[in-house]
């Protein structure tokens, strides 16, 4: 038998089939997202699919918003990662959503952004806040949309949150306590959390801050400070799901926010201390300026034209439409069609600063050599010209 779930405010559906078993499962994982469930609609092209395999209680998971081979899972690893496919989704049915890799978290009525960072901790951090009384808009995927100016707006999908089995030893106890009596399916990898009192579907907040998280192994005393703005940028320039959308548009809104919220870095080694300096820090918020601008809207980014392939040794400048931001001391650069994003280096940077008008790479390396004059020349030339051909491959010179 095949069903498709139908979420609200998604029009393509998750197909099931031959695993209506996982009904339930799925109504627990996203207890706070309101969903239909009803045969399959032939006509209609579903986000994902689940469908049971011959072996008992393993299920063939395969993504329709994104090209990656098909999967052979257990039950809960199987909604898991349909769920984590309405991160491709979501973003692409509604043009004002874009989705990152982060964990979001109520702190003093405004949510804080953990962009996701290897082996930080951004789900067990938020599972810790969670316990503490605040509340968990996301651990992984964070809908955000900016509806005018700097405001950015994080919406809740009404996912429990999961832990990664199994605890790590150095935990706390209250919280490994805790965790194993907070009802929520599970299996030998993850453990979900159905919180009482948790975010809905379409709740929203706005961001206070974005927080860098720097775990430690050893014992330290937990700390909240202060670093430039490209820090958060470095960490979710990768760590967003919205690949199809415009990078220009989406550069332009993250440098905006970015500039105008606080950024943080919080190191720390032990849980419960991490959770303290959080809530001591950030406990009130600098105001952000309103402004009368329209809600953006994110084009669809142009995969189909191949970027242009001047002569070797020809003259080249900065392409029209490719849009330049410094966020803190990084300068970003997306090209014109909106593939990606990139950081330049200060070399990569001092060049694009050169071709605002057109110039051959010798003509670059022997300005550059005027403003450097201790340089080796063979070699700034050597670099400039791999930087320049770096730059058109990109689709950001021509």
């Amino acid at each position: 038998m095949a069903l498709d779930v139908h979420f609200r405010g998604l029009a393509a559906p998750l197909r099931l089939t031959g695993a209506e078993a996982l009904v339930p499962l799925l109504g627990d994982i996203a207890a706070g997202w309101p969903q239909t469930t009803g045969p399959a609609d032939p006509a209609a092209r579903p986000f994902f699919s689940i469908t049971a395999a011959a072996k008992a209680d393993r299920y063939h998971c395969q993504s329709h918003v994104e090209e990656r081979p098909s999967q052979t899972l257990d039950p809960v690893n199987a909604v898991c990662d349909a769920i984590a496919a309405i991160a491709m989704a979501l973003p692409a049915e509604d043009d004002r959503i874009i989705c990152l890799h982060a964990a979001g978290v109520v702190l003093a009525g405004r949510i804080v952004v953990f962009p996701n960072v290897r082996r930080a901790g951004k789900s067990t951090l938020s599972a810790g806040l969670a316990q503490a009384g605040h509340p968990v808009f996301s651990d992984d995927v964070l809908p955000i949309r900016f509806p005018g100016g700097t405001v950015a707006l994080v919406q809740s999908m009404g996912i429990a949150p999961r832990l990664r089995l199994p605890l790590p030893a150095t935990l706390p106890q209250a919280f490994r306590d805790w965790a194993a009596a907070v009802p929520g399916p599970g299996n030998r990898q993850y453990k979900y959390l159905c919180l009482p009192e948790a975010p809905a579907w379409g709740d929203s907040l706005p961001v206070g801050a974005f927080v860098i998280l720097d775990r430690q192994d050893g014992p330290m005393a937990a700390r909240l400070e202060p670093v430039p703005p490209d820090a958060a940028m470095d960490a979710l320039l990768h760590q967003h799901f919205t690949r199809d959308r415009h990078s220009g548009d989406i550069l332009d809104v993250m440098a905006a926010t970015l500039q105008a919220l606080p950024v943080w870095r919080l190191s720390y080694g032990d849980l419960a201390d991490a959770v303290a300096c959080l809530e001591a820090g950030l406990a009130d918020w600098p105001v952000v300026p309103e402004t009368s601008a329209p809600p953006v809207r994110f084009r669809l980014a142009d995969f189909a034209t191949p970027p242009s392939r001047p002569g070797e040794g020809a003259a080249l400048m900065q392409r029209a439409g490719a849009v330049a931001r410094v966020i803190g001391d990084g300068l970003y650069l997306a090209d014109p069609e909106g593939r990606a994003i990139h950081r330049m280096d200060p070399l990569a940077a001092a060049i694009w600063d050169l071709l605002d008008a057109p110039a051959t790479a010798d003509e670059v390396a022997e300005l550059l050599a005027e403003a450097f004059p201790g340089a080796d020349r063979a070699q700034l030339l050597q670099d400039v010209r791999g930087l320049m051909s770096s730059l058109v491959a990109a689709g950001l010179v021509g």
